[in-house]
């Protein structure tokens, strides 16, 4: 069996390799920021509701408009997460 010598050019391939695999986020990442973002988006909606009933609240649109920002993004997120389970369970079925 014949054992080449390490290269600079082998090492400089593992490193655009770990480059690609960093300007990619992994699925994980992605869906943990976007959980992040909808949870910021309910606190804010609450703390505007908040405002809204202790009279600090300026302008009730905005309340509203915060509100229903928050509301959509769980909906969308309810509906994923359903789809992703659905999607989950099809290839579960899936006889090889």
């Amino acid at each position: 069996m014949k054992i080449d010598q390490i290269s600079n050019h082998s090492l400089m391939k593992v490193d655009k390799l770990d480059e690609k695999k960093d300007k990619y986020p992994s699925f994980a990442n992605v869906m943990k920021e976007s959980l992040q973002k909808v949870n910021t988006l309910q606190h804010a909606a609450n703390k505007a509701g908040e405002d809204l009933a202790l009279g600090k609240a300026e302008n009730i649109h905005e309340v509203m408009i915060t509100a229903q920002k928050a509301k959509l993004s769980l909906d969308l997120t309810t509906t994923i997460t359903k789809k992703a389970i659905d999607a989950y369970k099809e290839v579960m079925r899936i006889q090889v």
